[in-house]
């Protein structure tokens, strides 16, 4: 597919941004294949599919966790959202996310649940999440990797109890939803605490303790479900230091475990703004650090209910894995918007696959 100054190769585009990043001119834009925009954690499946089918697990693996650190999460509850959105879905069957993540964290999980590489930030700030559920993890995690001490208060004797086990009086009407394994949330606890996380378990905090934490604490994000409700506008900001995500903003309806991660997400880079100085609605998060408009399709949006996926009966073999990867379209693609072209070609050098070709003219060749 060709734009007047780059030629794209559709089976080799992992749609993973690179070129849109390095374009000095800001003449790339990345439409987003409709599996990511529908994905509320925004996980580059198409990247994950494209590089599993070409039989590069650790390269996938990667991708996986440049995406979301928690992999092995994702892999136990299944994302239908993207399912839902996948255009294979209109002719035969959409790609199969989930079973093609359970084989990648079976196959890499010293990638999946590995040491964070990146060098953190320092910063003398310190950071409390009430809640040690989707939502707590998934604020948590942002907040450390801006550097701050980040602890998590959690009511229950374990983290991550509400993944592990439906309560009870919710067993009736979600027989369907996937609990997480033990083992995928012990490795995934390890790789926080790895990560510099504090977890204080039996340690409940709700509405009442949150004057005192605030005070405390440089900022404080609440995601315990309904033991706290806060009145929070649509960046999860309550007051002062304060915010909130997931159902403990008020009028929050239920939400799934990663509609959950979604809304934590967005509170903790708001409370990142905080802690850095900058503005509550400074768009700094990693989907609009490279400006917001440079990724078609991909904003608030409300995502509809979707009904769980069931995974297949067995882990895929790594040539099943391969076949389900290779059924990818690969809707995702880079494109020009302002042709300013420089033909400088930093798009094309960093371009994971050589999927990216920049169409030199033949005077300036």
């Amino acid at each position: 597919m060709n734009d007047s100054n780059i030629a794209i190769d559709t089976t080799l585009c992992l749609a993973c941004g690179n070129c849109v990043d390095r374009c000095i001119m800001d003449n790339l834009r990345l439409s987003l294949p409709p599996c990511r925009q529908a994905s509320p954690l925004g996980v580059n499946y198409q990247g994950i599919a494209r590089l599993l089918s070409s039989g590069k697990e650790e390269e996938a693996a990667r991708e996986l966790r440049r995406s979301t650190p928690f992999g092995g999460l994702l892999s136990a509850l299944s994302d239908p959202y993207a399912e839902k959105a996948c255009s294979l879905g209109q002719s035969g069957g959409a790609l199969r996310f989930a079973d093609l993540l359970r084989y990648l964290v079976a196959a890499q999980p010293g990638i999946v649940y590995g040491a964070e590489t990146n060098r953190l930030p320092s910063s003398s700030k310190k950071a409390a999440v009430i809640g040690a559920g989707p939502a707590g993890l998934q604020a948590a995690w942002i907040l450390r990797m801006s550097g701050a001490d980040v602890t998590v208060f959690e009511a229950a004797p374990e983290a991550g109890m509400t993944l592990t086990r439906i309560p009870a009086e919710e067993a009736g009407e979600n027989d369907a939803l996937p609990a997480v394994p033990a083992e995928i949330m012990e490795k995934t606890l390890a790789m926080l605490q790895g990560a510099g996380i504090h977890f204080l378990t039996s340690c409940p905090k709700g509405q009442a303790e949150l004057e005192s934490l605030c005070t405390e604490y440089d900022a404080v994000l609440c995601a315990c479900g309904k033991g706290a409700v806060l009145p929070a506008d649509k960046n999860g900001y309550v007051k002062d230091n304060l915010f909130a995500a997931g159902t403990c903003v008020k009028n929050q309806k239920s939400l799934s475990p990663l509609q959950a991660m979604a809304s934590a997400s967005k509170a903790a880079h708001a409370a990142r703004n905080l802690l850095e100085g900058f503005d509550i609605d400074y768009e700094s998060d990693e989907r609009t650090a490279r400006g917001l408009e440079r990724f078609a399709g991909l904003g608030d949006r409300e995502i509809a209910e979707v009904a769980p996926v069931t995974p297949a009966s067995k882990l895929y073999t790594e040539e099943e894995a391969r076949a389900e990867a290779s059924r990818c379209l690969g809707c995702g693609r880079p494109y020009e918007r302002n042709k300013t072209c420089w033909y400088c070609l930093p798009c094309e050098v960093v371009c994971p696959t050589q999927a990216l070709h920049v169409r030199i003219p033949y005077l300036i060749r």
